[in-house]
């Protein structure tokens, strides 16, 4: 009877430490794999063989807000495997110029961000794939062919908000939309005439959205400015 009753708590031993042993190995590590995490959005952005773009940096922290791993933008090791602990998490991808801000004579850049949760499981690769859209957006100024034919000089000004931008043909300004979510760019051109005669055109175009690049332009057909 005793004999019987040592192995009845053998066995029940053994098997409590198999149901340890199962438990640890479920509450292991994980892989994160970021097979691509890309900008998106109307600027052209250098490719590269990275599954990271390198105008990106990366930021995983846990979903309490513990932060685990940060990658500076161009770091290699954000395109490697990462290996994580099993849970919940949040991944944040932003260009390096993220919550910066420009005065008037500064052109600006685009400015890229995003936030994605995600899950890690215990022996399990999870691959995340990110598209990152620009939050800022920008205006271009384009004069046409055969300008300079009639005109011998000019102005031209781009304003969002309190911030406004002076252009030259072909380049190019970026601008945070208002947080009091007036989004109207209002644009100025004074434009000098071979006679020396002097005209202005002033205009706005409201609706802006972030991520949208408009190019205006003059026409010299009908002496006014397009938005497009």
């Amino acid at each position: 009877m005793k004999q019987i009753l040592s192995y009845l708590l053998l066995s029940f031993f053994l098997h409590a430490s198999c149901q340890q042993e199962e438990t640890i190995a479920s509450s292991g590590k994980g892989t994160l794999s970021l097979s691509s995490v890309e900008v998106t959005g109307t600027e052209v952005i250098p490719v590269s063989t990275r599954a990271v773009n390198p105008v990106l940096a990366i930021e995983i922290a846990k979903a309490d807000g513990t932060p685990v791993v940060k990658y500076a933008a161009g770091a290699s090791e954000a395109s490697q495997k990462i290996e994580l602990e099993a849970g919940d998490y949040l991944l944040k991808a932003y260009s390096a110029n993220y919550g910066a801000t420009w005065e008037n004579a500064e052109k600006g850049e685009p400015v890229y961000y995003k936030e994605q949760s995600f899950s890690i499981e215990a022996e399990r690769v999870r691959y995340l794939t990110v598209a990152v859209p620009m939050v800022n957006m920008g205006v271009t100024f384009a004069l046409p062919e055969g300008f300079g034919t009639w005109f011998k000089s000019y102005t031209f000004s781009a304003q969002i908000g309190e911030r406004s931008v002076a252009l030259q043909n072909g380049e190019s300004a970026y601008f945070d939309l208002p947080s009091d979510g007036n989004n109207i760019l209002n644009y100025s051109l004074t434009v000098v005439n071979t006679d020396d005669e002097s005209q202005n055109k002033n205009s706005a175009y409201p609706g802006i959205t972030t991520g949208s690049l408009y190019e205006i332009t003059y026409l010299l057909a009908t002496q006014s400015l397009e938005v497009r």
